[in-house]
């Protein structure tokens, strides 16, 4: 094999190397079978004329097996037959005695195993491996000799070499579940031809345990709000321009829908503030802000200090669970510290959860679902359950 390819290959290790701590082929049993092309060249020397020059290519298949022990690491052997070449040349006898025309032939096939380093980029893989192969190179050479004198006629030299030889490879895999498609370049140190590689596409499957998704970590419920105060009839006739039951010289919330059930202040008790976030992102936008600045009086308001709640933050499906509930944390926090900003105390009447991907309100699976998603939910608690 050329200096120039075996370059090649050990700067693909040595990045596989370098990459280790990155996500790879999953861990297991893996099955494959290949086909491709071999490529066989030479040149002999009969010392009896000018050289034979082989450079000849084949169908070349393959099987092999192999286990995944990391995610960048694993092993594979398996048997490869590299097909066979010939090349003949004919020339004109100069010399008494020489023949006028030589043949060769060349077959290889071999048991072969590897080390195999992975390097992942998305769904691909890269992978470099290196190792050996117990070959069965046999190499028959014909001199044709013409003419009725001796040594007319064909001569045969065979010879057959079965040491195990170095071997190298490097490739790319791209996976989809279970499956494999994978293309590479394999090439071995040959001491009877000067180069011998192959060049295969195979499929691969792989025996992995899916993973089970975690159960979702949710915070524990806030205990039960205290029942609320009654609330006191309103005078006879006293007025109440949002018609909500609580006189407009008591009522420190004063447009609250017609017929809502609202506490003392005249306060929506099923009062809901629902925020958006972007992808990965706990920062509040401009949007979210003038949603919250519409609440800031009214909770600035000594007179309705007694309305309690919880700030509630959620994800979309994407990424770890772990990650996602202290994300969706982060995001509740971020609305409580820009209500305290803004000069309100709300000492310990609203709790802050982060729910990650747990209660979706659409599906995980359209961009605008996932949208949705990514929220943060202030609701109030202090009234109790709608009856």
């Amino acid at each position: 094999m050329g200096m120039n390819r075996k370059a090649i290959i050990g700067a693909v290790i040595g990045s596989a190397f370098a990459m280790n701590g990155a996500h790879a082929a999953e861990e297991g049993l893996f099955l494959g079978i290949g086909a491709g092309q071999s490529t066989m060249k030479a040149e002999s020397d009969n010392n009896l004329g000018p050289t034979l020059k082989l450079d000849e290519s084949d169908n070349a298949y393959k099987f092999y097996g192999g286990y995944n022990f990391t995610k960048w690491f694993g092993i594979e052997g398996g048997y490869i037959e590299l097909g066979n070449a010939n090349q003949g040349r004919s020339f004109p006898v100069v010399v008494a005695g020489n023949p006028d025309r030589v043949e060769a032939e060349v077959s290889a096939n071999g048991w072969q195993g590897f080390g195999v380093l992975y390097l992942p980029l998305g769904n691909f893989d890269l992978f470099a491996k290196v190792g050996g192969i117990a070959a069965n190179i046999d190499v028959e050479t014909k001199l044709h000799f013409p003419g009725p004198v001796p040594p007319a006629g064909t001569t045969h030299d065979k010879s057959s070499e079965g040491n195990g030889m170095m071997a190298y490879g490097a490739g790319a895999m791209y996976n989809f579940g279970h499956w494999a498609i994978r293309a590479e370049y394999e090439a071995y140190d040959v001491d009877k031809l000067d180069d011998l590689y192959a060049v295969t596409g195979s499929l691969q499957y792989t025996f992995f345990r899916e993973k089970e998704k975690p159960a979702p970590v949710v915070a524990s419920a806030p205990p039960p709000a205290p029942a609320p105060k009654p609330v006191a009839a309103p005078p006879a006739k006293c007025p109440d321009a949002d018609h909500d039951g609580v006189c407009d010289a008591a009522d420190q919330c004063p447009n609250t829908p017609a017929g809502a059930r609202v506490s003392q202040g005249g306060c929506d008790c099923d009062y809901v503030l629902t925020l958006d976030f972007p992808f990965n992102s706990a920062e509040l936008h401009a949007d979210d802000k003038a949603k919250i600045d519409v609440i800031i009086p009214v909770l600035k308001d000594p007179k309705v200090a007694f309305i309690a709640g919880e700030v509630d933050g959620y994800t979309d499906s994407t990424g770890e669970e772990a990650y996602n509930v202290g994300l969706s944390k982060r995001r509740a926090q971020a609305v409580v510290d820009y209500v305290k900003s803004q000069g309100v105390n709300l000492g310990d009447r609203f709790t802050v959860n982060g729910y990650g991907e747990a209660y979706p309100v659409a599906s995980n699976d359209t961009k605008e679902g996932r949208a949705q998603n990514r929220r943060v939910v202030l609701r109030r608690t202090d009234c109790g359950p709608a009856h």
